[in-house]
């Protein structure tokens, strides 16, 4: 029996000496190039097509799936579905689904999306593919606090045009949440500053708008400073499914 267990150790040890070894850099690099997928569409050169045959973005998966588990398919994604924008907004912030009484500020979600968020955000994606994908040029460029994406021309001969991306800025992304946009008076550029959730109802989280009284209420606990590249791109991804696939 001592002998069958040594010679098995003996086998994981020379499996594991035969695996590829890659560096810290790289790693980064690799998960940094996953996440930029969120941003990239086929209308884009290079899209999503061109990136996801390479050995980068494979690495960058596997790291993807080892850390945080493999994407779960959209009719079986119980999260996906009780997902809403100012649920995500939450998540982002606390690290965790809102549950009823929590509020959600507008502060947190300004801090969440500040400039110097985006910009560290943005910087590592573009940095990356400057790093391992020196042939392909980076699709995104981000400047003065602004994301541009770059599409494929138009028609034979021309060129690739560089074109914004909305909705990045911290009080698009506030007033991209339905509640607090219906009960907001856009024209007085007055937004309502808070929501304050009621829990799971009819399979989404459902909040309203917070009230002077819960608007003087301490919060339990404080948001995250820095939210890591996959948070930020599974947040986006999260966004596509609900709006664009209706999940």
């Amino acid at each position: 029996m001592a002998t069958l267990k040594r010679r098995v150790e003996e086998l994981e040890r020379l499996q594991l000496s035969h695996r590829p070894k890659f560096s810290r850099q790289f790693d980064d690099d690799a998960l940094a190039i996953y996440n930029s997928e969120a941003y990239l569409d086929a209308t884009m050169e290079p899209s999503y097509h061109d990136i996801e045959s390479t050995a980068i973005y494979a690495r960058g998966k596997a790291l993807r799936d080892a850390r945080y588990g493999p994407i779960v398919p959209v009719h079986l994604d119980e999260h996906i579905k009780r997902y809403t924008r100012a649920s995500g907004e939450f998540e982002l912030a606390f690290g965790r689904e809102p549950k009823e009484g929590d509020i959600l500020r507008y502060e947190h979600v300004a801090l969440m999306h500040s400039p110097k968020n985006d910009s560290i955000h943005f910087g590592k994606l573009i940095e990356a593919w400057q790093h391992q994908l020196p042939q392909l040029t980076c699709p995104l460029r981000f400047d003065g606090g602004r994301l541009f994406r770059r599409h494929r021309p138009e028609s034979r001969g021309a060129e690739a045009k560089w074109r914004e991306c909305a909705g990045i800025q911290w009080v698009e992304r506030w007033l991209a949440i339905p509640e607090v946009f219906a009960n907001s008076d856009i024209e007085a550029s007055q937004p309502i500053l808070a929501v304050v959730f009621l829990g799971v109802v009819g399979a989404k989280h459902q909040c309203r708008p917070a009230t002077a009284q819960e608007l003087l209420r301490p919060d339990p606990e404080s948001p995250i400073t820095n939210p890591t590249g996959f948070r930020f791109a599974n947040q986006r991804f999260c966004e596509m499914l609900v709006e664009v696939l209706g999940a």
